[in-house]
């Protein structure tokens, strides 16, 4: 009975010493694959090794390895469990759980994981690298950045990747210029590693970004133009189809144009739904022999918004006041003491334009507005059928596409308006259709192409010439623009107006040709 026994016992230990060695052979050969990244036939040796092993850590944690290397972060963390949880534990397998729980957005196991792996100090640049990426994808940017920094403090060779995360979060909080000396200094520990260059590229964009989003903005152009009919004298020079008696003459001139526009954009525009914006502009043009067609005109905009999540809706209200010379032989714009003479002053306007733009595509932008706006004419008029005082009610629908790497755009636009004036000549309602293009032809080099048409009818029969007036007008324009150096081009413009209409006084053509230089702060 005793040798009986003796040889049972004999066959189960060699069975177990036979199973546990070819355990260990299918183990070593999966590890054999696995270091010559032969990952699919590893992870079935691994598989195997594990049926007669089902608690052997080593190959537990070789088997989580392999899926996450395989991206399969999912069956991993089974694998990765056993390695840290069976004995003898394997504590490397404990920054592999973590990082594959992240990988799957299970945060709050993850957050288990590494209260315990700070208990025991596992790896712990690594572990406080991977506990600042959880506070980032929690949203709580300001505890991750603590955590990369102690990962810095405590092993140096991560400064980059940890430079990169916290620039990353700088970014994403609206700190660009923060954000940006993050990752020059990132470039210059080590400009050879990919991670440098990336980061050449990105602080790049960091740069462009930069630019587009600083609040205040200048420009102010100069320029040189010769206008046609300055006066916008009619071609036939008749009424009614009689010559007119003292027609004008003189009705074309050489002048100066010059602007200047100022520009504030409130910080929280670029990283809020809300966005605000002032701007201020002055233009003002000089004849050298029509100085009485001389003027200026200064604006002043509001432009609140909010960004929805399909679509963004502003509101854009604006002031403007003309003046107009009038009188031959005398400059106003000379003396800013006299801007506001009376017999200077022209025209005031008050408008507000609610526009909804949305995405159409990847590519395009549509629009949609309304409007309502005001204008009064600051001296008397002539006569009260005359008076062009009003207001007007205006509705518009446009659309916008966007190519060469949204350098070159095509718009087309159609606005419907009427117009309410205290005198019966000037009410009218109008359809205007309008066109834009702008092509890059080289890299300094654009196109720019505009035509516009606007079919007018007066409301009343005109109580001067008895009949009820109507206007077609049409106008086009080509220009070029030149960058000549950084934030400075050259514009080359042509620009022709035609307005037909059934009185002759009414009907004039005009050119204009413009070359100027303008500088964009």
């Amino acid at each position: 009975m005793r040798n009986k026994c003796v040889i049972v016992l004999f066959c189960v230990l060699f069975l177990c010493v036979t199973e546990l060695a070819y355990s260990q052979s299918l183990f070593e050969k999966g590890l054999k694959d696995f270091q010559e990244e032969n990952y699919e036939e590893a992870l079935e040796f691994f598989l195997g090794a594990q049926k007669l092993e089902p608690t052997s850590t080593k190959v537990a944690f070789y088997l989580g390895l392999t899926y996450k290397i395989m991206e399969n972060y999912k069956d991993a963390i089974p694998y990765f469990r056993d390695a840290v949880t069976y004995p003898p534990q394997v504590k490397e397998a404990l920054i592999e759980l973590i990082d594959a729980l992240y990988q799957t957005g299970q945060l709050s196991e993850a957050r288990k994981w590494i209260e315990v792996g700070e208990k025991e100090g596992v790896q712990p640049a690594r572990l406080q690298f991977l506990k600042g990426l959880m506070l980032l994808k929690e949203g709580r940017d300001t505890e991750a950045v603590i955590a990369f920094e102690n990962a810095k403090k405590l092993d140096k060779t991560m400064t980059q990747s940890v430079e990169f995360q916290i620039a990353n979060i700088y970014m994403k909080q609206g700190k660009l210029k923060d954000a940006q000396n993050r990752l020059k200094f990132l470039i210059t520990i080590d400009p050879n590693t990919d991670t440098a260059t990336f980061a050449r590229d990105y602080e790049k964009l960091v740069s462009d970004k930069i630019e587009r989003e600083r609040p205040w903005r200048f420009g102010i152009s100069l320029g040189m133009k010769y206008d046609s009919n300055v006066i916008a004298q009619p071609s036939s020079n008749t009424i009614g189809g009689t010559p007119a008696p003292g027609s004008i003459s003189g009705r074309e001139d050489m002048g100066n144009n010059m602007t200047l526009r100022v520009g504030y954009t409130a910080p929280f525009s670029f990283n809020k739904p809300y966005s605000f914006s002032l701007q201020y502009a002055l233009g003002a043009d000089r004849y050298f022999r029509r100085d009485d067609y001389n003027s200026m005109t200064q604006t002043i905009s509001a432009v609140p918004g909010y960004n929805f999540e399909k679509f963004s809706l502003t509101m854009p209200v604006t002031f403007s006041y003309s003046w107009l010379q009038r009188d031959k032989g005398t400059d106003f714009l000379n003396d800013p003491a006299n801007w506001m003479f009376n017999d200077a002053k022209y025209m005031q306007y008050i408008g507000v334009n609610p526009t909804i733009r949305f995405m159409i595509g990847q590519n395009s932008v549509g629009e949609f507005s309304l409007g309502y706006s005001k204008k009064e004419y600051l001296l008397p008029s002539v006569a009260l059928a005359e008076d062009r005082d009003g207001h007007t009610l205006t509705g518009s629908l446009g659309w916008t596409y966007f190519f060469k790497e949204g350098k070159g755009l095509f718009g087309v636009k159609y606005t419907y308006s009427e117009e309410y004036t205290d005198g019966d000549n000037w009410t009218n309602k109008e359809h205007r259709f309008g066109m834009n293009v702008l092509y890059p032809l080289r890299d300094k080099l654009k196109f720019q192409l505009t035509g516009d048409a606007a079919f007018t009818k007066y409301t009343y029969t005109n109580n001067v010439f008895n009949m009820a007036r109507r206007n077609d007008t049409y106008s086009t324009s080509l220009g070029f623009i030149y960058d000549l150096f950084k934030n400075t081009e050259v514009i080359a413009q042509y620009s022709y107006t035609r307005d037909k209409c059934n009185i002759d006084v009414y009907d004039y053509k005009r050119e204009v040709i413009m070359l100027g230089v303008e500088y964009r702060y």
